[in-house]
């Protein structure tokens, strides 16, 4: 009787999920739909906004290109009205790099002349672009308004010997007479395009790119790809296509000819739809669970007068024919089954729910990680002034969701800049509470003046007198005058920085100090260097030199200055970002020990 009890259920039971399963493919697949058709709408819109701005910039230049024509047609083209002119027209328009008049020897003026001004570190600066090294007149955006005396858009371009960055050139012709006498040009750097394209938001890490009229990369998160070729040759537009993981629509920008393409990631874009899916297969599969129970008691129930009637039978088989069988009317048989499956039942919920509530505590203690993790990655600083004019990045990677590694640097006053580079002992939420309360007071006494012994030995006292935990954090604490590139430092047990420059690596020395929080009444000792141009500081945490191999070998200090070495010519991002792919290719898939942290400036 079970098998008919279990062939019963299990009928019931697939043309039930086989009718769910239709219904949720089908509605699976008209919402994909619509998604994909909501997201090539939202894209088409994004491009179709983006070209605005770009069609506005297009405009503005000629129209400030215009407005200097005449101004310096007035001004008789003097030098004087000439700087006048070029460098009132790149304070008033943020976008623009520089603008250069190139003249046309024998008709102007004799003999040649380019003054060329343009943006560097915030002021404004001049080159003549009259020389041998440069040679305006062969350049593509003279020599191309020159022939076809009319105005232009070169493509991106590296101005080498010029404004020495990528950019692309306005070029229009200037005429006397009917006659051609140079070319008054603007340059929009490639920092002012991807300014328009990285403001662009597509879910959570979906970006945009821009191509050129030849499908070169103009603009893309991955700067190592900006000039290369598109990897496809044909582009099919306005449409939301798949590339890998990713949906792509790709549209014109306007009658630009440029190409703007909107990437969004797959996982992003479904993520709703996977959900509700994954939802209603749960709800599916607990529905099942349920209609199998429900039709082996009801099954069960039915046939159990068969079953009586059998025995019967084998009683009259054997020659019992005085037997007699009345169903009592409170069925202890069934009653008894009926009890042990309801107890069955209990200790089953019982279980299940003794699983739930264990996994709503580890969700939960998960949650609280990821808080914190997202509460301690927001106490790190933002980006230094643009007025400040040393160079600087720093990168933190926790070996869990929250670590005891911290950074910090913050201007003291207009001339004073305070780095700190610190290790808390111990990992996990205890080192983050403390590394918090470390960062509130560092930030707090470095407003009460400008040495670095002072703010360590303050910062000492107030950890001293509140570490019931018994922790202590190593750290290296410096103030720098950036105008003059004196630094005082503190290093209270903390991995010694390195100084990068042109001639080498060397290795800051410790004055010996002990960590912060550990001992009482410690007078730290300060040491003073001066950064000369160019140099760079590099300080990091143990967990950059200590990280492991699968072999368990150390990267260790001599990987480490080597790779220093190599970025002796290198900005404070890209040093950071070769040593950070020298680690990964070290550890490779070793799984990471403890936190890592790195912070490098560079001192014009």
């Amino acid at each position: 009787m079970k098998s008919i009890s279990f062939r019963f259920a299990l009928a019931s039971v697939s043309v039930a999920l086989l009718v769910l399963a239709l219904v949720g493919g089908v509605n699976y697949l008209f919402l994909k739909k619509a998604l994909l058709k909501d997201a090539g709408q939202r894209a088409r819109l994004i491009v179709e906004k983006s070209g605005l701005q770009i069609r506005e910039i297009i405009a503005r230049t000629g129209n400030s290109s215009q407005q200097a024509m005449t101004a310096l047609r007035n001004g008789g083209y003097r030098p004087e009205v000439i700087k006048g002119v070029l460098t009132r027209t790149l304070q008033q328009e943020p976008l623009y790099y520089g603008m250069a008049m190139a003249f046309e020897p024998g008709v102007l003026r004799d003999t040649p002349f380019c003054p060329y001004y343009f943006k560097k570190n915030g002021t404004i600066h001049y080159l003549d672009l009259a020389n041998d090294r440069y040679r305006y007149e062969e350049k593509a955006w003279y020599s191309r308004v020159k022939k076809e005396l009319k105005p232009g858009w070169s493509d991106l371009y590296f101005d080498k010997g010029g404004g020495e960055t990528l950019m692309a050139t306005y070029s229009a012709p200037v005429m006397e007479k009917d006659r051609f006498a140079g070319v008054l040009t603007i340059d929009l750097s490639l920092e002012s395009l991807q300014q328009i394209i990285s403001s662009i938001h597509v879910l959570r890490t979906g970006y945009a790119i821009l191509l050129s009229r030849n499908n070169k990369i103009l603009v893309h998160p991955d700067s190592s790809k900006i000039l290369h070729q598109y990897f496809r040759t044909t582009i099919e537009y306005n449409r939301i296509i798949r590339e890998g993981d990713n949906w792509i629509y790709y549209g014109h920008v306007g009658s630009t000819r440029l190409t703007l393409g909107i990437v969004m990631p797959q996982a992003e874009l479904f993520a709703t739809l996977n959900t509700m899916s994954m939802i209603l297969v749960v709800l599916a599969l607990l529905g099942a669970f349920l209609l199998i129970v429900t039709m082996v008691l009801v099954s069960r129930r039915l046939t159990r007068p068969i079953e009586q009637l059998t025995a019967l039978t084998r009683e009259i088989s054997l020659g019992n024919f005085d037997k007699k069988i009345e169903l009592p009317e409170n069925h202890d048989e069934i009653y008894q089954l009926a009890r042990s499956i309801h107890r069955m039942q209990d200790a089953i919920r019982q279980y299940m729910e003794d699983i739930q509530r264990a996994a709503r505590q580890q969700q939960k203690m998960e949650s609280e990680l990821e808080i914190a993790g997202a509460i301690q990655k927001s106490m790190l600083p933002g980006p230094l002034p643009e007025t400040t004019t040393v160079e600087l990045a720093a990168t933190l990677q926790p070996a869990r969701a929250v670590g005891g590694d911290f950074y910090d640097y913050f201007q003291m006053d207009d001339e004073h800049l305070c780095l700190v580079v610190a290790d808390v002992s111990g990992k996990g939420m205890p080192a983050a509470m403390f590394m918090a309360t470390a960062i509130s007071y560092i930030r707090a006494y470095g407003d009460t003046g400008t040495s670095a012994a002072k703010i360590v030995g303050k910062l000492n006292r107030t950890m001293v007198k509140n570490n019931e935990a018994n922790m202590f954090v190593t750290l290296f604490l410096s103030v720098l005058n950036l105008r003059t590139g004196q630094m005082s430092f503190v290093n209270a047990g903390h991995t010694e920085p390195y100084l990068v420059d042109a001639d080498g690596v060397t290795k800051l020395p410790s004055s010996g100090n002990p960590p912060v929080g550990a001992f009482e009444g410690v007078a730290f000792r300060e040491e003073t260097i001066v950064l000369s141009h160019g140099q760079q500081l590099f300080c990091y945490t143990d967990g950059v030199n200590e990280a492991y191999a699968a072999d368990d070998e150390q990267f260790g200090g001599k990987r480490l200055y080597r790779q220093l070495e190599r970025c002796r010519q290198a900005t404070p991002g890209q040093c950071l970002a070769s040593i950070r792919e020298a680690l990964d290719d070290f550890c490779r898939d070793c799984e990471q020990s403890d936190d890592m942290t790195m912070l490098c400036l560079l001192y014009p």
